[in-house]
């Protein structure tokens, strides 16, 4: 049962999460991202025939549909899913840590509702930084490199649009299976530097897997089989990097197999987040 007071307690969240240092960074670098993706893109426009790859004119895309993707994958390379990790830290071993999230569980609510509003503030955080990215990306973009298609129709552009939204909000998917993944953790290690450190050493050995499911594909191709293995293909959407790899597949198709991954990968994580908060005692 949803207890009465549980909107209160997002609002709350919300209010830590995004006035802690990693909130305010989130926003800060989702703002810049979409700017500096537009004048990169109105850059290398200018020198557009001069960008050579192997001794050929370069082919991008110099719209604002091309500004859009290259923010969108400035956006989840690195900084901003490590600030929304911190951030989810912060939120449970941080508060654990310096002895407020006693003040929460000893209240006269469900365990489960305090990790809730958590998960509900840190989703809006998330969603919050796509929004800016998508934004900013669109609004200095268009100026400075044109509309939606320079050489394609209206109807063209605004496809082209919606797949690109499309692919922000398949990375609202992949954030939040790295929120449940850090407050699951946060369940085991009571500092955010042990938190951070616990990701990098899970991350580090699903690349691990994953690099080696890519070798073993490889070895096929190499031994004449030119599609490789068909669950070694499989087994890799199920590896964390290939699951929260989702939103890639905005320009072409999406892969069901990864959305079902990643989707497993946060409930699993959410519901051992949850057993493990509502079993320990909180000092």
């Amino acid at each position: 049962m949803i207890p009465v007071q549980f909107v209160a307690m997002v609002r709350a969240e919300m209010l830590k999460v995004f006035t802690r240092g990693s909130g305010i960074g989130a926003l800060i670098v989702a703002v810049l991202v979409g700017v500096l993706a537009a004048a990169l893109m109105a850059g290398l426009q200018n020198l557009q025939g001069g960008v050579q790859i192997n001794g050929q004119a370069a082919i991008m895309q110099f719209d604002v549909v091309g500004v859009g993707a290259k923010a969108l994958y400035a956006r989840n390379f690195f900084i901003l899913p490590l600030l929304l990790f911190l951030a989810t830290a912060g939120a449970m071993a941080g508060e654990h840590a310096d002895r407020t999230l006693r003040e929460l569980a000893v209240r006269p609510v469900p365990r489960w509702s305090i990790l809730a509003a958590k998960f509900c503030a840190l989703a809006s955080l998330s969603l919050a930084t796509l929004v800016l990215t998508f934004v900013t990306s669109g609004l200095f973009g268009w100026p400075l490199v044109g509309g939606p298609g320079i050489d394609q129709s209206v109807a063209e552009g605004s496809e082209s649009i919606l797949r690109l939204a499309m692919g922000f909000g398949a990375s609202f998917v992949s954030d939040l299976c790295l929120i449940a993944l850090g407050l699951a953790l946060s369940t085991f290690v009571q500092s955010v530097g042990g938190v951070v450190v616990s990701l990098m050493l899970v991350l580090m050995a699903d690349r691990g897997l994953w690099m080696g499911l890519n070798g073993l594909n490889l070895v096929q191709k190499m031994m004449g089989n030119p599609e490789g293995q068909p669950w070694v293909t499989e087994a890799l959407k199920w590896t964390l990097v290939g699951a929260q790899a989702c939103w890639e597949g905005w320009e072409s198709q999406f892969e069901p197999g990864q959305f079902l991954a990643v989707t497993v990968y946060t409930v699993a994580a959410c519901a051992v987040a949850v057993l493990r908060f509502s079993r320990s005692d909180v000092p």
